[in-house]
């Protein structure tokens, strides 16, 4: 087997140093209004064909390990005394595969932070990759929220672009009384 990222031989995901690269992640954030925050652990350019591979069957052990590298040590400085909930954004699997947010979402799980699965979906199923700004804005991804949510919420999703996706399911968790913390994902494509 080949390294999904530098692709010498390894009989893992990725070889001992993508790994070691992969672990230096920095923390970025991003406010896309008013105080509403995204943090990131990757600019996008440095991961970009890792994260194509969501397009794929073999995407989800990328992203499974991705998130062993960056969501699950979010714990070491981010460590709630209060009960929240982490939001995969539209989390369906699609294609018999897998939801690329619901994998993030299960590596924040602790002992205060609960992942909620199937709560929040899109009834507009276009898809934005490669799309503009103007095409985003037109085509929204009119959520539905699904469950009850008892908690505030983390937002995750795999890559922040314009935010337009988070903000919108900002709001409308937000009209249904639920707070929004802030939005975690994986790489910025801004940064």
């Amino acid at each position: 087997m080949r390294c999904f990222n530098c692709h010498s031989f390894t009989l893992l995901t990725f070889c001992e140093d993508c790994v070691k690269e992969l672990e230096e992640f920095s923390l970025g954030a991003r406010e896309l209004e008013k105080g509403f925050k995204v943090y990131s652990f990757y600019k996008y350019n440095e991961i970009s064909h890792l994260l194509h591979s969501k397009h794929h069957f073999y995407g989800y052990f990328v992203l499974n390990r991705l998130a062993k590298l960056s969501f699950a040590k979010f714990k070491d400085f981010f460590n709630p005394k209060v009960k929240i909930n982490a939001l995969a954004l539209d989390d369906r699997v699609q294609n018999f595969l897998y939801s690329h947010s619901a994998v993030l979402a299960k590596h924040l799980k602790t002992e205060f932070i609960k992942p909620i699965y199937g709560a929040l979906y899109a009834q507009n199923e276009v898809k934005y990759s490669g799309k503009s700004i103007a095409f985003r804005q037109k085509n929204k991804r009119k959520y539905k929220l699904l469950k009850k949510i008892k908690h505030p919420v983390i937002l995750v999703d795999d890559i922040v672009t314009t935010g337009l996706s988070l903000i919108e399911a900002k709001k409308i968790l937000e009209k249904n009384k639920i707070s929004v913390l802030f939005a975690l994902v994986l790489a910025d494509a801004k940064v």
